[in-house]
């Protein structure tokens, strides 16, 4: 089987991939949405995402990207455990003026470089590993984010371990390929809906629905429409199957109160790694 993952190899979505399916064919890519496009062209058949993370919450570009999906479904999710460590090739962090990772990485440091090296400047690129790879190239005065496999794999010092301002720092990765998983009985489904036009208890309503059948929501996120200001799409994750009777007599409810409804697929409910 090949995986697709962020990469290049020592990315955290390196490391989930590593975790999820040790056995498969792990293929490093540059974008969330090459990653998409190669499960949905067949080229791959699974891809492995980043869709949250407990400091810094959703990852809306992956987000946003699953709304076009056409074949591509939900088939698995797992919590990945996320430490940050500062490399560099330099012996001191006041020598580093420059320290680059990708941006999620960046915001859940941001914290630690402002109370201790305000005067560091963090610079934004497509993944940790890769900022590991740049910071080893231009060497003195630069510094990266990421975890062991990267820095050290890359000839570099480490600084500083467990930057990271949540101490329980994790990261919730999707796992999408072609076709849909069957009821295990601890499962999880992923829809995304929007209205007809905003009025007064709309979004109520189909709350109102999980709650009147005794269906726990795990996950409620808004997005804009993109359409005009003042539209949104709503995410939601539910325990259950689709399948379940319960969960397909909300769905069909909530198919009559809005205007579009979208399955991104049921799977059963990951373990921290």
């Amino acid at each position: 089987m090949k995986l697709g993952y962020l990469g290049p190899e020592g990315s955290f979505s390196h490391a989930a991939a590593v975790h999820y399916a040790p056995d498969a064919t792990l293929i490093g890519m540059k974008t969330f949405k090459e990653i998409i496009t190669a499960v949905e062209e067949g080229k791959i058949q699974q891809g492995i995402l980043p869709m949250e993370n407990s400091t810094e919450g959703a990852v809306t570009q992956v987000m946003d990207a699953l709304m076009h999906t056409k074949i591509s479904k939900i088939q698995a999710e797992m919590i990945l455990q996320i430490h940050h460590n500062l490399f560099s090739v330099e012996e001191n962090v006041e020598d580093i003026f420059y320290v680059l990772s990708h941006s999620q990485v960046l915001e859940q440091c941001r914290g630690f470089f402002a109370n201790h090296f305000p005067q560091i400047t963090l610079i934004p690129c497509e993944s940790s590993s890769s900022a590991c790879k740049i910071a080893k190239e231009k060497g003195k005065g630069y510094g990266a984010i990421g975890n062991s496999w990267a820095g050290e794999n890359n000839g570099l010092k480490v600084l500083y371990k467990d930057i990271q301002d949540n101490i329980l720092n994790q990261t919730r990765f999707i796992i999408i390929g072609e076709g849909t998983t069957v009821p295990t009985g601890n499962d999880k489904t992923s829809i995304v809906f929007s209205f007809h036009n905003d009025a007064p208890g709309s979004l109520y309503s189909v709350l109102q629905e999980f709650a009147e059948e005794g269906i726990n929501l795990s996950r409620i996120e808004s997005r804009p429409a993109k359409i005009e200001l003042g539209k949104y799409i709503f995410y939601i994750d539910f325990h259950g199957h689709q399948e379940d009777i319960k969960s397909k007599k909300v769905l069909s409810r909530i198919m009559e109160k809005v205007n579009t409804l979208k399955i991104f697929g049921s799977y059963p409910i990951g373990k921290i790694w």
